[in-house]
């Protein structure tokens, strides 16, 4: 499970994004096909999801908004990819759904 900037070259750099972007959820992860990429969830390799995070000075906030089923595995796997991106960050994490 991976947790991936807006601009992370794994979906910039294809023009054909099909083997891990689901044609359905383009318009979620690029609204309004502007260009702008929302940061993405990735799990084997396809977009499950996006996440918006909002750094403040005592922790940093994330909300996921998952595209695809994601179990009780899953999530777990989504907190422990976010708990390093806060350790990164040195901030707690504090996150929802």
């Amino acid at each position: 499970m991976h947790v991936l900037p807006g601009f992370d070259e794994y979906l910039l750099g294809y023009k054909d994004r099909a083997l891990m972007l689901d044609p359905a959820h383009k318009q979620a992860i690029i609204p309004g096909g502007n260009g702008v990429f929302q940061a993405t969830v990735v799990s084997g390799g396809r977009v499950v999801g996006t996440w918006r995070r909002t750094v403040g000075k005592t922790r940093v906030a994330v909300t996921v908004h998952p595209l695809a089923a994601l179990d009780a595995a899953d999530r777990d796997r989504v907190e422990v990819a976010l708990r390093g991106y806060a350790r990164f960050l040195g901030l707690p994490l504090h996150h929802s759904w």
